[in-house]
């Protein structure tokens, strides 16, 4: 196809998890190139675009244009959900945005969340506070992936409105760092990932040694931290 958008893996594992949409609704869309890339791959028949930013949205019309699908998308100058009406998006997609934001959008429109089939989400950081959101608001995780894009991972949620489903026994109690379904798939980023985050605290424990403290709260995610390593572990043999 001429002018056949690339995403970046971490757009199109995103991209992925939205099949068969009516109207899907990319909120914070950037440049458009998710927008775009969702008609051209025959994941939505119409994509309504928005952001807060109009030199943005004025750069996805372009792109749009370009690519011969301006008929199929619309661009609007939006904070968050704000613009859409409870039924009016099937599917929704937010990629690129804090957990804790992503989480501040979704709760201040609930009804509008509630009313679409699937929503796809992608934060840069805060997953714990997403995650829990969601567990708390009614929202269910159908699907949860893993990409390596440009050196780092990052976590893929899918949620459809409903009650969460119930955590399995051998899966740690109120872990809202990452979700089961990680492991039952044997994900193989998931160790990577693991070790990361360990380290993370890790690093952070040893500078608040070197102050003279040591935070029993940073002790206690290490613990758990190796209790999941430990658990992916086992899962793989």
């Amino acid at each position: 196809m001429r002018n056949f958008v690339q995403l970046r893996p971490r757009l199109q594992a995103a991209a992925d998890m939205i099949q068969a949409a009516n109207h899907a609704a990319d909120i914070g869309c950037d440049h458009g190139r998710l927008s775009v890339a969702l008609l051209q791959q025959g994941r939505a028949q119409h994509v309504t675009a928005s952001d807060i930013s109009e030199p943005s949205l004025e750069k996805a019309r372009l792109l749009a244009h370009k690519c011969g699908l301006q008929e199929r998308m619309s661009t609007v100058v939006s904070d968050g959900i704000s613009h859409l009406s409870i039924g009016d998006a099937d599917a929704m997609i937010i990629a690129g945005m804090g957990g804790e934001l992503i989480a501040r959008i979704l709760g201040a429109a609930p009804d509008v969340a509630h009313s679409a089939n699937t929503i796809v989400m992608q934060p840069m950081r805060g997953v714990e506070e997403l995650r829990r959101f969601l567990r708390e608001n009614r929202f269910c995780i159908t699907d949860e992936r893993l990409v390596l894009d440009a050196g780092r991972i990052y976590q893929i949620i899918a949620v459809t409105p409903g009650e969460p489903a119930a955590v399995p026994a051998w899966f740690l109690r109120d872990e809202y760092s990452l979700g089961y379904m990680m492991f039952e798939k044997n994900d193989p980023l998931l160790l990577p990932l693991l070790e990361q985050y360990k380290q993370g605290h890790v690093k952070r424990l040893q500078q608040a040694k070197n102050k003279g403290v040591s935070p029993d709260a940073l002790l206690d995610i290490i613990k758990r931290a190796d209790t999941l390593i430990n658990l992916a572990t086992e899962m793989k043999k």
